[in-house]
């Protein structure tokens, strides 16, 4: 069964309390808001592609430099799609907004909780058509305090580890390992931010430098019964990560900041309340039910939607391989005869040019666009 994170009506200014119940009851927390404004914007000064590969993560290409004028995502590509918004995020920018509720603010546990890896949930993005599709950009938040203290002090180099996967338990009934071992995570990428001093930060990242990540393409596909997602995605905050072993140096003092899709006015994809976390104990694992959570929340006194649930913060934007065209096949302005022809003698293929809208196959919907079209920009 699914632990439940649950709330008492304890509020004083800008801070919601929270006690959480914990399978042995050791340990209480505190959920509080936190003004997004004062959160800080930062860059990766290099990336490398990773993969989950038996038991191990192992890089895919080298570390790629970007200085510290790495560009901020989504990538400057007019054509980007937001395809998954549990940050509430600008669209255009990558940059945080677009709230249905407590414009502004997002939710962290408190300064000394630590959370080093967690697990999330895809249960759908925007549209099916971008399942399995690379993402070309993504955002995320977290808290960062290495000394664990409050309020925040210290410095430690921050390396960030956020992989996609396929399949994910999103019922708490079984280690998420054992659903990740022996099917492999899609993939993955590493983000060196250097030493970060303590803080709230947030990093809108473009990941073009590595082809991008996969996303999750099959629903329903984790063999297990119960409720059924896309896949999900994972996020281990490090200090440090050897490409050559593999190994992981956990941070010291690390958690995600809160967010949810219900909470974005976009709406852009969705998942459940389940999120693993790694805080019970903090060991590099998931154990079932122990560190399975469900979160939800009332959060109705701050004019938000009564259940509320949360999640640590992500965005995945996509760059289609296909613009739709309007029917100007050869893109010179003007749909004409031209366009036409063109349509006809690739009618039944798949994609091209030709596929004027982007469904993947050239049919009789193209070459309506086009008829439909035609004359215009000439």
């Amino acid at each position: 069964m699914m632990m439940n994170r649950w709330l008492m009506a304890c509020t004083a200014g800008a801070v919601l309390c929270a006690s959480f119940a914990f399978a042995d009851n050791r340990k209480s927390t505190e959920l509080q808001l936190v003004d997004s404004s004062q959160l800080q914007l930062v860059m990766p000064k290099r990336m490398m592609k990773v993969r989950w590969e038996n038991g191990r993560i192992v890089p895919v290409t080298p570390w790629i430099e970007l200085g510290d004028f790495a560009p901020a995502g989504p990538c400057n590509d007019p054509n980007e799609v937001l395809v998954f918004d549990h940050a509430g995020v600008d669209p255009a920018t990558g940059n945080l907004g677009n709230e249905v509720c407590i414009p502004g603010d997002r939710f962290f546990f408190g300064p000394t909780y630590h959370n080093p890896y967690y697990a999330n949930d895809i249960k759908n993005l925007v549209s099916s058509q971008y399942n399995g599709a690379a993402a070309s950009s993504l955002t995320h938040s977290w808290f960062w305090n290495p000394n664990l203290t409050n309020p925040a002090s210290g410095s430690q180099r921050c390396i960030i580890l956020i992989f996609t996967v396929e399949e994910f338990d999103a019922d708490c009934g079984q280690d998420v390992h054992d659903v990740f071992d022996g099917r492999p995570f899609i993939d993955g990428v590493a983000l060196d931010y250097g030493t970060l001093n303590a803080g709230g930060w947030f990093s809108p990242v473009c990941l073009s430098a590595i082809g991008g990540i996969q996303l999750p393409a099959t629903p329903a596909d984790d063999e297990d019964p119960g409720t059924e997602v896309l896949g999900g995605w994972v996020t281990i905050y490090a200090q440090a990560f050897d490409p050559n072993t593999g190994a992981v140096t956990l941070a010291s003092g690390a958690q995600p900041f809160l967010w949810h899709n219900m909470l974005s006015t976009n709406n852009a994809g969705d998942s459940t309340s389940t999120q693993w976390d790694d805080d019970n104990p903090t060991d590099g694992n998931h154990t079932a039910p122990t560190e399975c959570y469900d979160y939800t929340f009332n959060l109705s006194q701050f004019g938000c939607p009564n259940p509320s649930l949360l999640g640590g913060m992500m965005a995945f934007w996509v760059a289609p391989s296909c613009t739709p065209s309007g029917g100007d096949v050869d893109g010179n302005g003007c749909v004409d005869d031209a366009d036409l022809l063109a349509v006809l003698f690739a009618f039944g293929s798949s994609g091209g040019p030709e596929d004027v809208n982007c469904d993947g196959v050239v049919d009789d919907a193209d070459l309506l666009e086009v008829l439909f079209n035609f004359g215009t920009g000439c």
